[in-house]
């Protein structure tokens, strides 16, 4: 057969080129009737843009591709509110709507199916009751591109040197004010009830989100909505590092929002917050290891709780050092509560327990420690035993506003070979003053009591020490030792 094809192309030369020529024409023509029927589907595309009244303000390109399936491709596109202020600046993504919405210029809501949003910006407000607006970028959201600048762009939130009330006072204002400048910001997207059913995909964008008096930043944000306003909505996430009230490397989100309930969407959701910087959240003590949180979020979207688990490799305070810290998180909206935590500390363990107020930032920890091995807390203090130890923390927000206190007993042990039945006292930690009270050493026959203790490079130093019988009657007092 081919054989025969051959011969014939050679035996009619002008036949098979003009053949050739009209293949070759035809495929321009319809190539050409393609660019025009997307120019022409670009500038419907274009007009329906500009008469549209969900999206508040102008919207523009530098560049539209559409062909007659709907899939619409852009380049530079920029959201601008009413008064001129940009809401949202995309480099390129893409769109896929309805064509025959567009031909029949019955656009609505729903004549979206699935917009890409590529290396974007993005800044989304949340009322109390969850209603979306988008808004103006911060100046803090600027800061995530100056990566060069020396300094870090995970800004924080700090609240220290206020008391409680101040604190509380300054949020009712914030409260209020957002509440009158609520109705400006819904200007910016007014869906006023219609329906939405479109598939949203963030590409490595910028985000942030203001949510009750709380501010987020997240840069390298993955993410993949399945919205249907009148069912529910699928919504998977993935940033890279965050700032804002919180400092972390990354936060993971799953899970899907009911909006079939009477008043406010319910959510099922899991959330994690990954290698947490605790001292972003002004716990007062400058501690910089990573600390992970993972939720499990339920509930109206308004008024969300959950429970879920905290985790560090390592924590380590001024004395003491703890390694493998897992424990139990509630969360209520207004508070974290930890509960059964507990971790590996100088070869004994510790358990925990505390609260944490996302608004004040006040917070409150009480724990027991059994078994604390003295020769791996005290190294070169000659010092060996092994001591159970209660200790409480509280604080308002700042180092300054920190208190630590509790109180220690020991099993018999030794001192510079030494021998004692048990080391007892009590200790106060306030803003780089540590204060040791009551510390008594029982030993054969009698007692070494002494309210002056410290522990500098390692080294056990306590003066006066006042020596008294098995009675309780005084023997005498070394001044130094």
């Amino acid at each position: 057969m081919y054989a025969r094809i051959r011969d014939y192309c050679k035996a009619h030369p002008r036949l098979w080129q003009g053949f050739l020529l009209g293949v070759v024409i035809f495929l321009l023509g319809a190539l050409l009737v393609l660019e025009l029927l997307s120019r022409g589907a670009a500038m419907i595309f274009n007009h329906e843009m500009q008469n549209q009244d969900m999206l508040k303000g102008t919207i523009t390109a530098d560049r539209i591709l559409a062909d007659l399936t709907g899939h619409v491709v852009f380049e530079h596109l920029v959201w601008k509110n009413t008064e001129g202020q940009t809401i949202l600046e995309v480099p390129s993504g893409s769109l896929q709507v309805r064509p025959w919405d567009i031909v029949t210029k019955n656009v609505k809501a729903t004549t979206l199916q699935a917009v890409t949003l590529n290396d974007a910006q993005v800044s989304v407000y949340l009322s109390d009751d969850m209603q979306v607006d988008f808004v103006r970028q911060s100046r803090a959201m600027n800061k995530i591109e100056d990566e060069d600048d020396g300094e870090d762009w995970r800004d924080k939130v700090s609240l220290a040197g206020m008391s409680e009330q101040e604190r509380k006072a300054i949020g009712e204002w914030r409260r209020k004010r957002q509440a009158a400048r609520l109705h400006k910001r819904w200007d910016n997207f007014n869906r006023q009830g219609r329906k939405i059913h479109t598939v949203l995909s963030l590409d490595n964008c910028r985000m942030e989100v203001f949510f009750k008096n709380r501010h987020y930043l997240m840069d390298h944000v993955e993410l993949e909505a399945d919205i249907n306003t009148a069912d529910k909505m699928t919504i998977w996430l993935k940033t890279g590092g965050f700032g804002g009230t919180m400092i972390g490397n990354g936060i993971t989100l799953e899970g899907e929002i009911d909006f079939q309930a009477e008043k406010v969407p319910v959510c099922d959701l899991y959330m994690k917050f990954i290698d947490v910087d605790p001292s972003s959240l002004d716990m007062g003590i400058n501690i910089h290891d990573k600390m992970t949180l993972d939720t499990h979020l339920e509930g109206p979207l308004a008024n969300l709780s959950g429970e879920g688990h905290v985790q560090m490799d390592t924590l380590h305070i001024p004395g003491l050092d703890f390694t493998h810290v897992f424990g139990d998180l509630y969360y209520d909206g207004q508070s974290l509560l930890f509960k059964d935590v507990h971790a590996d500390v100088f070869g004994g363990i510790l358990q925990a327990e505390g609260t944490y107020d996302l608004d004040t930032r006040y917070y409150m920890l009480q724990g027991h420690g059994k078994d604390l091995q003295t020769v791996r807390g005290l190294p070169g203090s000659k010092l060996y035993c092994s001591v159970d130890m209660d200790v409480n923390v509280y604080s308002r927000g700042s180092a300054r506003e920190t208190t630590v206190w509790g109180a220690f007993e020991s099993k018999p042990g030794s001192y510079k070979l030494l021998p004692f039945n048990r080391l007892s006292g009590k200790f106060t930690n306030e803003y780089r003053s540590l204060t040791f009270t009551d510390v008594v050493m029982e030993l054969p026959g009698f007692t070494a009591k002494t309210d002056s203790l410290s522990v500098k490079n390692g080294r056990l130093a306590f003066a006066p020490i006042r020596l008294t019988d098995a009675q309780g009657q005084p023997l005498t007092v070394i001044e130094k030792y």
